[in-house]
């Protein structure tokens, strides 16, 4: 029914009317991404609400590792234990240390294969270029985990220049942040080569930590149509845990990871079909301070062919396959294949856009899973009104099967429903807004039942949500963005705000930048069923770089410039509960490059 709607579009789009006379070019878009579809794609012709941290937000921001960079984005809140370690990511109100959301590196899937949570510290921001988060669940496009949203971090690749950068910055609770990279070209042959080291002693008594990172891209150009790219990154990384609020106990736990990855793309073009193969690895060693040792890794493969059927069409087919394998040493190993197909496609016209997908997730001795979604785009001028609904899942966790007494064998995957409309509306050249509703239905979600003693798939939750920011630009040096999230989860308030303000405001002049940026948080709770409630808090942060020289950029970062007491609610093992955050903090650094 999907293709035949499509052909009937394209042929009405082929035809002259009144329709054609429209200039879709008018409308002036947020920039290209490539979440959203897995190519690169517009975000005013997407139907999935898209969040983009771009190089130059990354210039304005203090921080060190890359998801703590979306605080300020609608819908996602961070929970985290200070200025430094886990900045694990909940997307309208789902996250769970990351486990039900998807979490790529350069479209690469990166998680801990044991309990299925991505961490987070172990994502170094030096190395970034961009940052997407899409709203809503993408399982269709990469699987299990992709249920609330996706986080996609795109590194800096290679770009045939030859250059030789040097950054280092120092500040409060004596930290500091060395990073240094190095770029080379030789004929068909493009390094990046970046290495950073980080140590804070932190804000509170036990809350040190310390991080090595080296990353590395390789890009061959067989030719015009064909190219090879490497990538490959080690983090060694080391975290003590501070108490919580109200503990008066004297805090002595710490966490050590030592995580890498590294996968080989290739890309083509044969008479416009595009191909693309990437076969990776991720792994890790984790001993923390409770007695937990482990080693985890996980293998995979993902192929895909992009083709037009239609005039308008865009459709994209692929499979995936990977291996899991964990080691609690010293207590057990598992391990497990999943194999995957999957579709998508998207028919565009000068006044709607359609798209849809599904893919089949196949697990050894289990039942298969289906996920999908459809959009809708509709087009005029400088307006964009959009919906979407889609279906997501999580298949359980080695944890939640196997380890310690309530784990299940018998668990089924979780799965989630989502819908959604909005609108994006360009108003002429100086401002823009945009607003999305939606209702999400859990399903099978996995919680722990004193019934049984065991992980039960029995949680069920109705989510409704609204996001709306406002972007004005009345000169070309000027920029003030607002960002508004509402969110009602019921009675499941625990640790998830239902509403929060953030906004910025950005002045480029010169040789000189500027960034005053805030974040109001309330409807704040430590419990459900809005119990144990957490004070609203409002905190602002500044950034001013300035550039003297071509070769020489000097920085002043101010972070809780109110000096505000406020705390934030946190869930990790052994470790959940209230943290008190830095008070007012500074750090100076100065760049070098060549």
């Amino acid at each position: 029914m999907l293709f035949i709607l499509m052909c009937v579009l394209a042929i009405v789009d082929s035809s002259e009317s009144v329709m054609d006379t429209v200039d879709t070019k008018m409308y002036i878009s947020e920039g290209v991404v490539v979440t959203a579809s897995r190519y690169e794609d517009d975000i005013s012709d997407i139907s999935a609400s898209v969040s983009v941290i771009d190089e130059k937000d990354i210039k304005f921001v203090n921080s060190y590792v890359a998801p703590d960079l979306l605080s300020g984005v609608p819908g996602v809140e961070i929970m985290k234990t200070g200025n430094f370690g886990r900045a694990d990511v909940v997307i309208r109100g789902i996250g769970n240390n990351g486990r039900k959301l998807g979490f790529l590196v350069d479209g690469r899937p990166e998680k801990m294969a044991i309990y299925g949570c991505a961490v987070t510290h172990t994502f170094p921001l030096h190395n970034v270029k961009k940052i997407e988060v899409v709203k809503g669940p993408l399982s269709s496009l990469y699987g299990s985990g992709a249920m609330g949203g996706v986080v996609n971090i795109l590194t800096r690749q290679p770009s045939g220049d030859n250059s030789l950068n040097f950054e280092c910055d120092y500040g409060s609770f004596n930290t500091y942040n060395l990073t240094g990279s190095f770029e080379e070209s030789f004929s068909k042959l493009d390094f990046l080569a970046t290495v950073q080291k980080s140590s804070s002693d932190g804000c509170l008594e036990n809350s040190a930590s310390n991080t090595d990172a080296y990353q590395g891209n390789l890009v061959y150009n067989i030719n015009e149509d064909w190219k090879i790219e490497n990538y490959a990154k080690y983090v060694e990384a080391y975290k003590q845990d501070p108490a919580t609020v109200g503990d008066t106990s004297t805090p002595d736990a710490y966490q050590n990871y030592k995580r890498g990855a590294f996968d080989v793309s290739v890309y083509g073009e044969i008479n416009e079909i595009d191909f693309q193969t990437k076969i990776y690895r991720t792994y890790g060693y984790h001993e923390f301070s409770d007695g937990w040792e482990s080693r985890d890794r996980t293998d995979g493969l993902n192929s895909s062919v992009r083709l037009s059927l239609l005039e308008g069409n865009k459709t994209l087919g692929g499979v995936e396959f990977y291996k899991q394998y964990g080691n609690w040493i010293s207590n057990g190993e598992w391990d497990r294949k999943v194999y995957e197909g999957f579709i998508h496609t998207e028919q565009r016209t000068s006044f709607v856009n359609l798209s849809g997908g599904m893919r089949y997730t196949y697990v050894r001795d289990s039942e298969g899973v289906f996920s999908y979604n459809g959009g809708i785009v509709l087009k005029y001028s400088d307006t964009r009104i959009r919906g979407r609904v889609g279906k997501g899942f999580r298949l359980p966790s080695f944890n939640d099967l196997y380890l310690f007494p309530p784990s299940n064998r018998s668990l089924a995957s979780e799965e989630l429903m989502s819908y959604e409309i909005g609108l994006r509306q360009k108003l002429s050249n100086i401002a823009d807004f945009d607003i999305a509703v939606y209702r999400m239905n859990t399903n099978n979600f996995i919680r722990f039942s004193p019934a049984t003693g065991q992980f039960e798939n029995v949680d069920k939750l109705i989510e409704k949500g609204l996001e709306t920011s406002i972007g004005i630009y009345p000169v070309d040096w000027l920029k003030l963005k607002v960002f508004y999230s509402y969110i009602d989860m019921e009675d499941r308030t625990q640790g998830v705000p239902g509403q929060k303000i953030s906004g910025s405001i950005t002045l480029e002049r010169d040789i000189l930048e500027a960034r005053l940026s805030g974040r109001y948080l309330t409807d704040y709770y430590a419990a459900d069923n809005h119990s144990e409630e957490i004070p609203s808090y409002y905190v602002f942060d500044f950034r001013l770089n300035v550039k003297p020289k071509d070769y020489v950029s000097l920085s002043l970062g101010i972070d809780n410039i109110l000096d505000e007491y406020y705390e934030r609610y946190v869930e990790v093992p052994n470790a959940t509960g209230l943290y008190n955050m830095p008070g007012r903090s500074f750090k100076i650094g100065i760049s070098l490059e060549k």
